[in-house]
């Protein structure tokens, strides 16, 4: 139900249990993967994830899409925090930030790192990759792959004939509505999204699409949301199988080569991909430089078409970010927060939407006021409300203040 990300002792005594399994996993490899979680590791960690865990490129191709660079003030823009008034220069170390990208119509005004960190870093994406798959459906949509939305999932992947999952259609399971049970409490060691992500991604020891497909029906489909990390696996398979590329071959294909990135990219996978059969673990776990994820997003802005080619379909920006059902309206998904969700975006009434993932990390989107911002961090727990809504009010104030500029 929750984006609560996993607190670090929980997920060491975890890993220590797995410790166990000395055939499936060198021990050393365990032990740096377990302490990639400590606090004082992960700024570090978060930016160096495929040399921690199997991974496959996404490559970029073609010459660079320039970001006209033009420095804006910023760090003395005014938001509110609650009663308090906070300055922009002061957001950036407060909150754990590695780095920080603001596009202003298509312009680079405003690109800091720290941590170590550069342009040229790849931070890890959390569960920004979730928008990242929701565009690939989109996708295998317009290239005819999938035939519709409201088709049921099994027509697609046999494997979920008699699971919980048969008779969901792909468009409930891009809103998490699929009505299929699934903790997402990564405090509770127990929880579904700790089994997990710790099965698959940190010990490798099962596959995630297996895993994914495990969980009970709790709910009809398409009435209730249930946040599900596990949801989008089964999407990132429904793209592997419908398209016969997987998604990091497919997400080069039809985007990253043809968005001019900078850098190429990489898609943690939930095994050793030596003879190709890992499978990225989609509802997470993308690593990209910040000026990249600013690209997608300037994409979205512009509603899908790049340098007068239109890459996605007339009308997708909007369906996969505007609320599409009652029970994912404006506030009403996961209160305290403002949000509303639909197609893997959590969506704001004042136009907004947003990619979202643990620890901070975030692409922003207004198109009314033309802006883009994509920013990672390291906050010192999984989603932290007040650090959340700072971060939405901090994006707002300077959104208002470029679009009021000459």
């Amino acid at each position: 139900m929750s984006r609560r990300w996993v607190q670090v002792p929980v997920i060491l005594a975890i890993l220590a249990l797995a410790a166990g399994c000395a055939l499936l996993l060198r021990a050393p490899t365990l032990q740096v993967r377990s302490a990639a979680f400590e606090p004082e590791n992960m700024a570090w960690s978060f930016r160096h994830m495929s040399e921690l865990f199997p991974s496959r490129t996404v490559r970029r191709a073609g010459p660079v899409s320039a970001l006209e660079s033009v420095p804006t003030p910023l760090d003395a823009v005014v938001y509110q925090v609650g009663d308090e008034q906070r300055v922009f220069g002061e957001f950036f170390e407060r909150n754990r930030t590695g780095g920080l990208v603001v596009l202003h119509r298509g312009r680079m005004v405003h690109e800091r790192y720290a941590q170590g960190a550069g342009p040229e870093t790849r931070f890890t994406s959390w569960s920004v990759a979730k928008s990242f798959v929701s565009t690939l459906v989109g996708l295998a949509l317009q290239d005819g792959a999938i035939e519709s939305l409201d088709d049921p999932l099994e027509r697609y992947l046999a494997e979920l004939s008699g699971t919980a999952y048969e008779g969901v259609s792909v468009r409930q399971a891009l809103q998490m509505s699929s009505g299929v049970e699934f903790s997402e409490v990564y405090a509770e060691g127990d929880s579904d999204v700790m089994t997990f992500m710790v099965d698959s991604l940190i010990t490798n020891r099962k596959r995630a699409n297996e895993l994914a497909a495990r969980f009970p029906r709790g709910h009809p489909p398409g009435t209730a949301f249930n946040y599900n990390t596990a949801e989008t696996q089964i999407l990132g398979w429904l793209v592997r199988e419908a398209t016969g590329r997987s998604p990091a071959v497919y997400l080069e294909e039809k985007l990253w080569s043809r968005l001019g990135m900078e850098h190429d990219a990489t898609w943690l996978l939930d095994r050793e991909g030596v003879n190709g059969d890992g499978m990225e673990m989609s509802g997470c776990c993308l690593n990209a430089s910040l000026r990249d994820w600013a690209r997608f997003g300037q994409l979205f802005l512009q509603d899908g078409i790049w340098q007068g080619e239109r890459l996605l379909s007339k009308g997708w920006v909007s369906e996969a970010t505007t609320p599409g059902a009652p029970h994912l309206a404006f506030g009403g998904v996961e209160p305290p927060s403002e949000a509303g969700y639909q197609y893997q975006w959590w969506s704001y009434s004042d136009g907004s939407y947003a990619a979202e993932g643990v620890y901070g990390q975030w692409i922003w989107v207004d198109p009314g006021r033309e802006v883009v911002i994509a920013m990672a961090s390291a906050w010192p727990d999984s989603w932290p409300d007040a650090y959340a809504l700072e971060a939405l009010s901090a994006f707002r104030a300077v959104a208002a203040q470029l679009s009021a500029a000459p």
